[in-house]
């Protein structure tokens, strides 16, 4: 009966690891106002041809598109709030990553905007004075260099937030496979144990 039990729990062994491979995972970032995303499998093969869904903080979906033969996806924002993933490969496995608006790099609509659209800085005085067309310049610069950065920023984090989540994925799938084998040693230990009794009666 024992002998019967081992082996049943080795082939649950066997066979948890490639169910594990296969769990669909997500991983999206902002890139100044583009969200860019990648769709993969656990065992790191990427989801070529799923389904993306953008969707907005209400629910509704702003955009369905579909992975390449990279498994990579990319959107163009419009707003500064939270934008939800949702990817399907089709055969019962989903994955959702959360992109949060402090996350894009687009301006707020102005309250004073009859059309809600962001305006650009305006001269107050003609087009001949150079003093206001000055003014004006040095007041844009500032946003486009916070744009540059933060666009700069989020190219060199986006590899070590991607190498930072298959690290914690390979850590949860080796603490699985350590205690199933954890669990199985005492098994084992047991049943020699009970055998040796057995032997000495």
């Amino acid at each position: 009966m024992i002998d019967k039990r081992l082996a049943l729990a080795c082939l649950l062994l066997a066979t948890a690891t490639p169910l594990h491979a296969h769990l669909l995972k997500v991983f999206a970032f902002a890139e100044g106002q583009r969200i860019e995303g990648r769709a993969y499998f656990a065992g790191g093969a990427r989801a070529k041809g799923a389904a993306v869904e953008v969707l907005a903080p209400d629910g509704r979906v702003l955009a369905a598109l579909r992975t390449d033969d990279e498994g990579e996806f990319s959107y163009r924002a419009s707003a500064p709030v939270d934008h939800r993933i949702r990817v399907d490969s089709g055969d019962g496995h989903v994955a959702e990553w959360t992109v949060h608006g402090e996350e894009l790099a687009i301006e707020s609509p102005r309250a004073d905007d009859p059309d809600g659209a962001p305006r650009s800085n305006e001269p107050t005085g003609t087009a001949t004075e150079p003093a206001a067309t000055a003014r004006t310049t040095d007041m844009a610069a500032p946003a486009d260099l916070d744009f540059l950065i933060e666009r700069a920023v989020a190219r060199q984090v986006r590899p070590l937030r991607e190498q930072l989540i298959a690290y914690e994925e390979r850590v949860r799938l080796h603490d699985i496979l350590g205690g199933l084998g954890y669990i199985l040693g005492l098994a084992g230990l047991a049943a020699w144990w009970r055998a040796g009794r057995r032997r000495g009666r």
